[in-house]
């Protein structure tokens, strides 16, 4: 029932570097047609990004994050956000084979934690969309956005 816009940005273009992708969701029609600055919500899929000045700098404390780590390391800045939410992503993909030969693919899993760290979206509806756009493993996927949704954990300042 939300109007959505979403965009890619793109760093270096090579194999495994960093990408940032961005979503609005709105009850009105969205006509902005920026870059966000200041998210309300940054979702972190690869933990080893979690220092990282281009992903982290647009963080203020208005900020919530869902970061994909069984716990918050050492040394990492709490402060810096309003909440702070963590899932063990990598581990539900892997147990569910959700993966290539390289690495866990763990998108349906930070689906199901940010729908229910944010309360933006409910289950259902998500797994009806990954039903419908998820060509392969569909089970397996609605399963990771499930139990994500089941463990993700909010860290007390």
């Amino acid at each position: 029932g939300l109007q959505v816009q979403s965009f890619p940005s793109f760093g270096a273009e090579r194999r495994g570097a960093p990408v940032s992708a961005f979503l609005r969701a709105d009850a009105e029609e969205i006509t902005l047609r920026c870059g966000i600055l200041h998210p309300d919500w940054i979702v972190l899929f690869e933990p080893d990004l979690l220092e990282n000045p281009m992903i982290m700098k647009g963080a203020d404390p208005l900020t919530s994050a869902v970061l994909n780590v069984p716990r918050i390391p050492e040394g990492f800045d709490r402060s810096r956000f309003d909440r702070v939410f963590t899932v063990d992503a990598s581990g539900i993909a892997e147990r569910l084979r959700l993966r290539t030969t390289s690495f866990s693919i763990v998108n349906t899993a930070m689906v199901g934690a940010l729908a229910c760290a944010a309360r933006l979206v409910d289950m259902e509806s998500i797994g009806r969309a990954i039903q419908r756009l998820v060509p392969v493993k569909r089970e397996a996927n609605v399963r990771a956005a499930e139990e994500a949704c089941q463990q993700v954990q909010e860290v007390m300042r």
